[in-house]
């Protein structure tokens, strides 16, 4: 636990640097390699117990491809169940060393270099260092396992956040860098679609557009066997998603009672902000948001690989919550001014907390006992 909290807090301290000397370039740059050096590294040197994916295709995928000398569609052919993104990143590194820790290194590269572009662009409305603290509380240790769709996350946050910049081409480019690394970035496409509808609503119409969300998610789940049964038979998504029309694993959620309890907050207190306050677009989306981590992650409910669908949802949290906490001050006052303060402290106590009972007590996606790769030393 304490290599976790030891790397949060020199990125952490990293990234107030950049934060504050964001405008001197020498500071800045020093700022940002701290912001991100610390994470990337424990990443690659972790051993292959840390993660629950490095032993069932991390570490397999990489020494086959490192050990056989197959060729690239050889490769490719081999493995035709895994996206070409992934693939050919394997096989570049396999091409110069056999040792992981320079893929594994790459890989957490190519997740935490554009959350940081993205925390940085969204500076001017939120705290980056907030930003950063909420991704390592609430999925930097799920980064450990699910690699693939990591990275397809990463670039789908840093897509939203160049649509709504109005740079549509460097959009379609990250996205489509996105789903060339997992094919659940699709559900990101709902990203701009969902924005310009609750742009062109008023709050009345925006809570009758929440109630539609979530009648039509709840439908969604009811159906989801036979949806996903004529997509496969469609060729439209791989047979290998086949496992999640399967209800073996009925009412032996991951999603956990304090998963739940944070997401409920949230929730709570956006639509609080959105009573006292007079809505803008995006505080109406990040509530939609919310609303669909919510409703996605109790999929987990009916097959537990479903949670993995709410991750995109979830990840809007790292710009919703300081968001909320920068832009709108509400917890308490003292004469009429707001202080802001006392929330960002509450907030980041509860995720805390989840943080501690989640993946260290709890041991989720077995990333809580770290070690260092015993080959990078022999």
């Amino acid at each position: 636990m304490l290599v976790y909290i030891l790397t949060f807090v020199l990125s952490l301290l990293g990234v107030w640097i950049a934060d504050m000397w964001h405008d001197d370039r020498e500071r800045f740059f020093v700022g940002s390699v701290l912001a991100v050096l610390p994470p990337i590294i424990i990443a690659g040197l972790r051993d292959s117990i840390v993660g629950t994916d490095m032993e069932v295709y991390i570490v397999p995928v990489y020494n086959s491809v490192s050990s056989n000398g197959q060729g690239l569609m050889e490769f490719f052919e081999a493995n035709d169940d895994m996206e070409k993104g992934y693939l050919l990143l394997n096989y570049v590194f396999a091409q110069f060393t056999d040792e992981p820790f320079f893929l594994l290194t790459c890989i957490h590269t190519l997740i935490m270099v554009p959350l940081y572009v993205v925390a940085m662009k969204w500076r001017a409305q939120l705290s980056p260092v907030l930003f950063m603290f909420v991704f390592y509380m609430i999925f930097y240790q799920e980064s450990l396992s699910i690699v693939r769709q990591s990275i397809a996350l990463s670039f789908s946050m840093l897509a939203f956040t160049l649509f709504l910049e109005r740079k549509y081409i460097y959009y379609i480019l990250y996205m489509v860098l996105a789903f060339l690394f997992h094919q659940t970035a699709v559900i990101a496409l709902s990203f701009p679609i969902i924005y310009f509808v609750i742009d062109k609503i008023s709050v009345r119409q925006a809570y009758l557009f929440y109630i539609g969300v979530a009648v039509a998610t709840m439908l969604f789940f009811l159906n989801l066997d036979n949806i996903l049964i004529s997509m496969i038979e469609g060729g439209l998504i791989d047979l290998k998603f086949l496992k999640y029309t399967t209800a073996d694993n009925m009412f032996t959620p991951v999603l956990g009672a304090a998963n739940l309890f944070v997401k409920v907050t949230i929730i709570a207190f956006a639509a609080y902000i959105m009573l006292v306050y007079k809505a803008d677009t995006l505080l109406k989306f990040f509530l939609v948001m919310a609303v669909l981590d919510m409703l996605f992650s109790l999929c987990a409910l009916i097959v537990s690989p479903l949670d993995r669908l709410s991750l995109y949802f979830r990840l809007v949290g790292c710009i919703s919550i300081p968001y909320l906490i920068y832009n709108y001050p509400v917890l308490f006052t003292d004469q009429d001014k707001p202080y802001n303060r006392p929330v960002e402290g509450i907030v980041c106590v509860i995720l805390f907390v989840y943080w501690f009972y989640v993946y260290m007590l709890g041991n989720y996606d077995d990333t809580a006992d770290y070690q260092i790769s015993s080959t990078l030393f022999i």
